[in-house]
């Protein structure tokens, strides 16, 4: 029985870290329109290369397209490790 309690407890410390990571992601990524993530891109990217890479990012790690930023880390924002 004990066992079972820790096991319970356990899964609800996961699905609290999971629920305030996506929440601290959310708060620190607002969407941005294509238009205001261009902006924010280096000079010199091709718009048509770094929106099919927004696009890619966004599906591959299932992130809101809208909340995939130039500078989004993917280890320290998105989580993928």
């Amino acid at each position: 029985m004990t066992l079972l309690c820790f096991a319970a407890v356990g899964l609800a410390v996961l699905v609290c870290a999971a629920w305030l990571r996506e929440r601290s992601f959310r708060e620190r990524f607002p969407p941005i329109s294509d238009a205001e993530f261009l902006a924010r891109c280096r000079p010199g990217v091709d718009p048509v290369v770094a929106l099919r890479v927004r696009r890619i990012v966004a599906a591959h790690f299932a992130v809101e397209y809208e909340r995939v930023y130039p500078s989004t880390c993917f280890v320290e924002d998105i989580g993928a490790d």
